[in-house]
């Protein structure tokens, strides 16, 4: 379900995100993906039209810091969220709404609302998907050559793996359709590891931090 704001956003931010097109990962097609698969849980779940739009607007800002900076842009991305909203004279208590859900996008960040669990069910919607070691890859490949990270193959893939025994679906839909595969998928991560002569970590408490 789309209006003509949310079309007028989409337009605007896959032009933005066209700096980012040839990212493996966070790239245009990433976020019409969580937008899409944040339409589905939320009408699924019968969230009602106000908060569907507020949700929608969300999902569509929420990687656009990218166009800024790699690293920590969630914030970045609620501010342009914020500019172009407030030029369209979008109410101004839904603006801050909106902001909030985008920062639900932080990794291990804990959502509060609906919206939020549901958009952070959207945007890791990999987890618990027969795709989810491809589209690992394509993380990791981001992550040297966009991010500039130099980081192992044991590294990142444990951090996959803590990743996958740490995370919970928090929307009824997410985990209907996702816990099972996630399962197998953690089952298949932890013979990966072993595969290629790496530790399988022991997941402690409070023991996840970003790659």
């Amino acid at each position: 379900m789309t209006n003509s704001l949310v079309e007028a956003a989409k337009k605007y931010t896959q032009d933005l995100l066209q700096v980012c097109k040839d990212y493996p990962y966070h790239n245009p097609e990433h976020s019409i993906s969580v937008l899409d698969r944040a339409t589905y849980i939320a009408m699924a779940e019968n969230v009602g039209n106000e908060d569907l739009e507020d949700l929608q607007l969300a999902c569509l800002f929420h990687d656009t810091g990218f166009s800024e900076q790699y690293e920590k842009n969630e914030h970045i991305g609620a501010r342009i969220a914020r500019k172009w909203l407030e030029e369209q004279w979008h109410d101004k208590d839904r603006i801050a709404k909106i902001e909030k859900i985008i920062m639900a996008t932080v990794l291990f960040s804990t959502p509060r609302t609906h919206l939020e669990m549901i958009i952070q069910d959207a945007d890791l919607d990999n987890i618990g998907t027969k795709a989810e070691f491809v589209t690992s890859q394509k993380y990791l490949i981001e992550l040297r050559t966009v991010g500039g990270k130099d980081i192992s193959d044991c590294a990142y893939w444990q951090f996959v793996y803590k990743l996958l025994t740490k995370y919970k679906f928090h929307t009824e839909t997410g985990k209907s359709e996702r816990h099972e595969q996630l399962l197998r998928d953690t089952e298949h991560m932890e013979k990966y590891l072993s595969m290629i002569g790496c530790e399988v970590p022991n997941i402690e408490p409070d023991s996840m931090h970003e790659v």
